[in-house]
């Protein structure tokens, strides 16, 4: 497994996380924006080199046993012959108690009308990332909503097991008024791309 899968990283720090057994692809970059995010996930993606590969915040974690979680969602996407597989999510704020956020079953008409959905863990086949992501617009959109959802054409794969641990900060990303934006912006995009028919 340790060469199979690759943890993209983006940050303004030189990246220190460790993960064994996993490839970690380290990006350091300072982000002004939403475009600048954005733009800098999807060149992470064409660097990646392993079969399979997801978004790590680095701020953020995975639970102890995140090589079973992730060779559980690796192979049930084989099984299905869908290019992602995701899973449930520990969202950790401070001051509050962790609330384990679930889905269900991929359904895409659900998850184009509710693409957070799909947020973390998204384990995606590499190749199909990429050729998502290549039909991506640049500009301030949330990559992740639109790039899942394009790869949900082909299917997706829920894994009921928790992949994730979300550290929400009271001044991260997630609570930028420009990321609202960028959310607006991807569903648009997707809202488009569903009523031509393209993706």
């Amino acid at each position: 497994m340790s060469s199979l899968i690759t943890a993209i990283v983006l940050s303004a720090s030189p990246v220190c996380i460790e993960l064994p057994g996993l490839e970690v692809l380290g990006r350091v970059q300072t982000l002004r924006n939403p475009a600048d995010l954005h733009a800098a996930r999807l060149d992470a993606l064409g660097a990646v080199r392993t079969p399979w590969c997801f978004f790590l915040d680095d701020d953020d974690e995975l639970p102890a046993d995140y090589l079973d979680v992730l060779q559980v969602c690796a192979t049930r996407a084989d099984a299905m012959a869908v290019p992602l597989a995701y899973t449930d999510e520990i969202l950790r704020e401070p001051g509050r108690a962790d609330v384990r956020r679930s889905w269900y079953d991929y359904d895409r008409d659900r998850h184009r009308c509710g693409p957070m959905g799909l947020h973390h863990l998204v384990l995606m086949r590499t190749i199909s990332a990429k050729a998502a992501a290549a039909r991506l617009p640049r500009g301030t959109y949330w990559t992740e909503h639109m790039l899942y959802w394009a790869m949900g054409a082909a299917g997706a794969a829920y894994v009921p097991r928790v992949g994730y641990i979300w550290n929400r900060r009271a001044n991260g990303w997630s609570r930028d008024p420009r990321m609202l934006t960028a959310q607006v912006m991807a569903r648009r995009w997707i809202e488009i791309e569903h009523r031509e028919g393209r993706a």
